[in-house]
């Protein structure tokens, strides 16, 4: 996917395990996926383009797995709010309020046939 730096410093993706750097107003192809690329759509002043067609095992509106959203609750640089958003898509109305208690549910999801 096409990733724009829109800041006025140097930046940088994380990208199947290597740094991928950006002039700031350049545009670069890099191949995001998974976390490398929930990180980068946190950064404001990154535009990136095509992001809705990354990774086969997500639908149109961006949902995850039960596998990815765990994967989620173990990356210190995923905050509270963000896990347990991309949880309450997968669980609902009956998604629980402590961390623990979502990963339990979410282990049960992924159990499920």
């Amino acid at each position: 996917m096409k990733v724009t730096n829109n800041s006025p410093a140097l930046q940088g993706v994380r990208s199947k395990g290597r740094a991928v750097y950006i002039q700031p107003g350049q545009t670069r192809d890099v191949d995001l996926e998974g976390v490398d690329l929930d990180k980068a759509k946190r950064l404001s002043f990154l535009k990136i383009e095509g992001a809705c067609k990354a990774g086969a095992s997500q639908d149109g509106d961006g949902a995850k797995t039960p596998l990815e959203v765990l994967e989620m609750a173990k990356d210190p640089n995923v905050q509270f709010m963000s896990f347990k958003a991309a949880a309450a898509k997968l669980l609902g109305d009956k998604t629980p309020s402590k961390k623990d208690e979502i990963i339990a549910a979410l282990e049960e999801l992924a159990t499920q046939p």
